[in-house]
């Protein structure tokens, strides 16, 4: 079959497994991939590419129809408890996507190319000052599944050397280095005023393992 896209015909081949189960559905769907320049055989349409993460656009089969959704594609992430001398090691910082400040465990984005233990090294030391000699794993999770792909990984660790707080990025030159004890942290989670997941995970995943 033919269809003018342009000036142009384009012959409607495709070897996708997509075909033999859509039918007449297939045909919207290879329609929509010679029309946008998306592929319903799991290519995304890329909508806005951020600097940590990527706006797309994706196709799937459900009961014999297209359906479209847009998802965030993430690189992941990572967070890291750390205790030294009894103490967590928490950061307030601001966040503008809810306008207030909160207090975190650190943590941040994988660069390119890196490891999910390099990041965490890496992020303690820019945000903290602290260089982690040892990581334990806790647990990886996906903060908001039905939105986006983003897997963040979860460390413990007690034993950390004072390097000095290394380069920052920008939107977080004010963050201010918190310490309290673990019990203080459940308490706050417990009262809600702690509200950030990673770092109610990670404690309540500290403690149920005997950490704390």
């Amino acid at each position: 079959m033919l269809i003018k896209r342009g000036l142009r015909e384009e012959r409607l081949g495709c070897l996708c497994p997509f075909r033999a189960r859509l039918g007449d559905a297939w045909l919207v769907l290879r329609l929509a991939e010679l029309i946008n320049g998306v592929c319903g055989c799991g290519v995304d349409e890329v909508i806005y590419r951020a600097r940590k993460f990527t706006l797309v656009k994706r196709a799937r089969e459900v009961g014999g129809r297209v359906v479209w959704g847009e998802y965030l594609v993430h690189p992941g992430a990572v967070g890291v408890l750390a205790v030294v001398d009894g103490k967590a090691v928490l950061v307030r910082q601001f966040r503008p996507a809810l306008r207030s400040w909160t207090l975190e465990i650190p943590a941040g984005t994988l660069d390119g190319g890196e490891s999910p233990e390099e990041a965490a090294v890496r992020e303690m030391v820019e945000e903290t000052g602290y260089r982690p000699v040892r990581l334990v794993p806790l647990l990886e999770f996906y903060p908001s599944p039905g939105l986006s792909d983003e897997l963040i990984r979860l460390y413990f660790t007690d034993a950390l050397e004072y390097v000095g707080v290394g380069e920052r990025d920008p939107g977080e030159v004010d963050m201010e280095v918190v310490f309290k004890t673990p019990g203080e942290v459940l308490r706050m989670i417990e009262s809600g005023e702690v509200r950030d997941s990673k770092t109610i995970i990670a404690f309540l995943a500290a403690r149920a393992r005997g950490l704390l």
